[in-house]
Formats: structure tokens, sequence, C-alpha cells
């Protein structure tokens, strides 16, 4: 009779761990549904315009815009351009979205009316390689996905914020011209941040340490969690970033 019941005992205990298993599978399915879905109306949001923003940096200040458009066949495009006189800067990300996560598919950096020792082109394939192309020299990398490239992981970093649970710690793998770097940023504080455009409540995520270098940025809530301040301090100087307009803004966002 023992022997019967204990046999009784394993066969429930296999059919609970099974159910058990089934359960966490099908959880984790409607988990990264659901954050697809999020993710994809956030970007669909997003597509509204440029946002602007004024970079001061060694006495300069340059005027700059961010804007992310849905491209006709089905990508994403992520533009980052600042200007000053016959100077400029131009980012560019194409990137899909898949399964609640960006994934990158080539990403251009180019310097005008400047040295062009850092332009940077990279060009992300499924097979879990990227090409670079610099004038510092070219380079091919094997990556493990997700791998961000300087531009979309900010973007991921907004779908991070709106669309998952808060953690402490936010790591984006990030591709170099030859490496991958991780980028951990660490969730410090929610705060109230002034801006040209207005006063925004905002989460402020840090990176690095004051002895090397320290990049903070702030992301608003209210605007789809985009960046409304941006600082980095190394060798004891301060570059800055800062929200001046965006688009609505005469109808709704921060309060002056």
């Amino acid at each position: 009779m023992f022997e019967g019941v204990s046999k009784a005992m394993d066969v429930l205990k296999r059919a609970t761990v099974g159910l058990m298993a089934g359960l966490s599978l099908a959880l984790t399915q409607v988990q990264e549904a659901a954050a697809t879905e999020c993710g994809e109306a956030l970007l669909q949001q997003m597509d509204v315009g440029a946002i602007e923003y004024q970079l001061s940096w060694k006495g300069l200040a340059l005027e700059g815009k961010r804007q992310i458009e849905r491209l006709e066949d089905g990508n994403w495009l992520a533009r980052n351009d600042s200007r000053l006189l016959f100077m400029g800067l131009e980012e560019r990300s194409r990137f899909g979205f898949d399964q609640g996560g960006v994934r990158s598919i080539e990403y251009r950096y180019q310097r005008k009316g400047m040295s062009k020792k850092r332009d940077l082109r990279q060009q992300f394939g499924r097979d879990g390689q990227f090409r670079s192309i610099s004038p510092r020299g070219d380079a091919e990398v094997s990556f493990e996905a997700p791998v961000y490239d300087l531009l979309n992981h900010q973007v991921q970093m907004q779908i991070d914020l709106a669309c998952a649970p808060p953690r402490e710690l936010y790591r984006y793998p990030v591709a170099r011209r030859d490496k991958v770097d991780n980028f951990d940023y660490r969730r410090v504080a929610e705060e109230s941040v002034q801006t040209p455009a207005g006063r925004f409540d905002a989460i402020r995520l840090e990176r690095g340490d004051p002895k090397d270098f320290l990049d903070q940025v702030w992301f608003a809530p209210a605007l789809n969690y985009a960046i409304v301040k941006l600082e980095r301090l190394e060798d004891g100087e301060k570059a800055q970033l800062v929200l001046t307009r965006y688009p609505g803004q005469a109808a709704a966002g921060g309060s002056q």
C-alpha cells in the first residue's frame, strides 16, 4: 500500500512540476507580448516630430534636434543632429523592434566642419556579427543579442522605463568601433527638473564614477520618457544637454 502511495505521490509531483513549468512559460509569453505591445505603442507616440535641445560644451552652445520616425519597411529611424555655424554632428540609428526589444540594423555618426577621425558606420547582421567602418580602422565583431548602438540604447531605455517594472540597474551592451561595452545605468532618484521648455517630473539615471566620468540622464514620463536633461562630467569639464522645445508644447507638457 505504501509503495502505491509513493508512486502516486511521484506522479503528482511530476505533474505539478510540469504544470508549474507550463504556467511559467505562459506567464513569460504574456509578459513578452505585453512588453512588445507597450513598446510599439510608445514608439508610435514618439513619432510626432522633432524634440529640440541646447548642448553646452566648452563655452559653446549648439542647437540640437532628436527625432524618431517609422520607415516604409516597418523599421524605425532615430536621428540626432547638432549645429553651430558651419560645424555639425549627425547621428542616425536604423533599428527594428522585435519581441519587446530594439534590434540594431545600422548606425552612422558623422562630423561636419570638423575632423572626420571619429566618424563611424556600423552594420548589424542577424548572424551575430557587426561591421564597423571608420577612419581609425575597420573591424568585424561577434556579439550575443541584444546589442545596441550609441543612440538606440537610449530608445531601449525609454521603453524599459515605460514598459517594465522599475529596477536598480539597467544594463545595455553597446557596440563600439571594435568591441562591445556594457553601459550600466543606476536608477538614482525621481525629482523635478527645470528646463527652458518647462519643469518636469523626471527619473534620474546615472552611469560611471566621478573619479573617471559621470553621466546623468533625466527622463520625463509626461513626454513618453524622453530625455529632458543630460549631463556629462569628465576631467573637470561639464557638457550639458537640456530640452528647449517639444512637439505640442503649447497644448501640454511641463509648467513654466
